[in-house]
């Protein structure tokens, strides 16, 4: 017999700090898209795994979610003593192997060539996990167990941040990073471009020649262009008119009788090192959550489409993270979120006390692994805490609208997750409203996050 179980029953509430993002909304949508379905035993069970497995992922056994990877931890001769921002994370290649994540910061507030900071980047590392959530930072070769550094000279000579990094079959590793030198204005550095470096081990890289994306005169992108993110053919395949591409997004800023507003481009190249732009493709809302426009993102493919989880700020200066989805990476329209408004968001700051309770954003997206479910690692900072993490948030469903951040330090679902579910389920059942079914249904320079 099919029955409707009501989820909110099966499910412990929620406390004020339990780490939902969007609480009355998010689970409001749970509710009612679950009571609207009709479902047998095994379906059941599921959902039931489902919503078990979000309250043991709330976060760490305070009830707060905590950060993954804080500046400081290895002492201030670390080159990221100072911030830790803007993960890129890819699961393992091969069984048994590690986690890896690359990401900015820097130990100091100056950038290369004496330079005072304005963003929080600044020099690129890496570290690397058993299972996505432990992280231990990686040595790498340069001062202070950097990856890679600014140049001597050139486009990138003043500081960097990665973008994205791309596993070749060949299992060579392609890094798209940015970076400014002492060309720009109304400030040196703020002239970004976009260039490849690669590596056979991920610690050590070498840079692939000059600039691969530059700013375009008096384009939309003039001022710079930078936090790449990059899909390759292989991924690209089944989506329409991207089939047999590289696909790249990036953002950039637009100073304006508003003040700066942000705006995310593409291109399209057939070697990943060749780029032609395809113009702007979502940017300024004109009010709401993300009236100022457009971001650090993330896209990602789905069932032959695209979504992308993007940072975007509203006209307060706070910052977070929505949706938008597209059916060919040209065309992008915000995505409906019950309750809220398009777009989202699905992901905000957290309340005072949390660890990220002034800022949160650079959403980067990794599918489940294993028994894992989405996570989406980010960036955030404390008020009154200077210093920027990194952590993740986790979403049981592929719709992607509901994320909870947690921890390192958050219990872990047994490795048996139906253990006792049938159990429960009945028990819950006896207690709960069961009925019958038809069978039939800077500073507006501040252009990344606040340093």
């Amino acid at each position: 017999m099919r029955t409707i179980l009501w989820l909110e029953l099966l499910r412990p509430p929620l406390g004020p700090t339990g780490g939902v993002v969007g609480a009355g909304s998010c689970n409001l949508h749970n509710l009612l898209e679950f009571c609207h379905k009709m479902v047998t035993l095994p379906d059941l069970v599921a959902q039931v795994a489902r919503a078990q497995a979000r309250h043991f992922a709330a976060g760490s056994p305070s009830g707060r979610p905590q950060p993954l990877l804080v500046p400081r931890k290895e002492g201030p001769q670390w080159w990221d003593a100072r911030n830790s921002a803007s993960p890129v994370v890819k699961p393992p290649s091969q069984a048994g192997g590690p986690w890896r994540m690359w990401y900015y910061g820097r130990a100091g507030a100056e950038w290369s060539k004496g330079l005072k900071a304005f963003l929080p980047t600044g020099r690129i590392g890496c570290a690397e996990s058993d299972d996505g959530l432990k992280w231990r930072r990686r040595k790498g070769p340069l001062e202070g167990g950097a990856c890679l550094d600014p140049s001597e000279e050139g486009f990138d000579c003043v500081h960097v941040g990665v973008g994205d990094v791309v596993e070749l079959p060949n299992g060579t590793l392609w890094m798209y990073y940015f970076g400014g030198g002492l060309d720009g204005l109304p400030n040196e550095g703020i002239r970004m471009q976009i260039g490849l470096a690669t590596s056979d081990d991920g610690l050590t890289w070498h840079r692939a020649g000059d600039a691969l994306l530059t700013p375009s005169g008096e384009d939309f992108d003039a001022l710079f262009v930078a936090w790449p993110r990059v899909l390759p053919p292989w991924q690209t395949r089944d989506v329409l008119g991207l089939s047999g591409k590289w696909y790249m997004t990036y953002h950039t800023a637009q100073f304006g009788p508003e003040g700066l507003r942000w705006t995310a481009g593409a291109a399209l190249s057939e070697d990943g090192l060749v780029w032609s732009k395809v113009g702007p493709i979502l940017g300024p809302s004109g009010g709401g959550w993300d009236a100022l426009g457009v971001g650090v993102r993330h896209v990602l493919v789905k069932d032959g489409a695209l979504t992308m989880l993007y940072e975007a700020v509203d006209e307060q200066g706070d910052h977070a993270v929505g949706l938008a989805v597209s059916s060919d990476g040209l065309t992008w329209r915000r995505q409906e979120v019950p309750g809220r408004a398009a777009g989202g968001p699905v992901l905000r700051k957290g309340e005072d006390g949390d660890w990220d309770s002034r800022v949160v954003g650079t959403p980067y997206a990794v599918a489940p692994v294993g028994d894992a479910p989405w996570r989406l690692y980010y960036v955030g900072e404390a008020k009154g805490s200077p210093g920027l993490r990194i952590g993740v948030a986790e979403c049981y469903e592929d719709d992607l609208l509901c994320w909870r951040k947690r921890g390192a330090e958050a219990m872990d679902l047994p490795k048996d997750a139906r253990e006792g579910l049938y159990k429960r389920v009945f028990e819950d059942a006896q207690k709960s409203k069961v009925a019958a079914a038809p069978s039939s249904p800077p500073p507006a320079l501040d252009l990344d996050l606040p340093d």
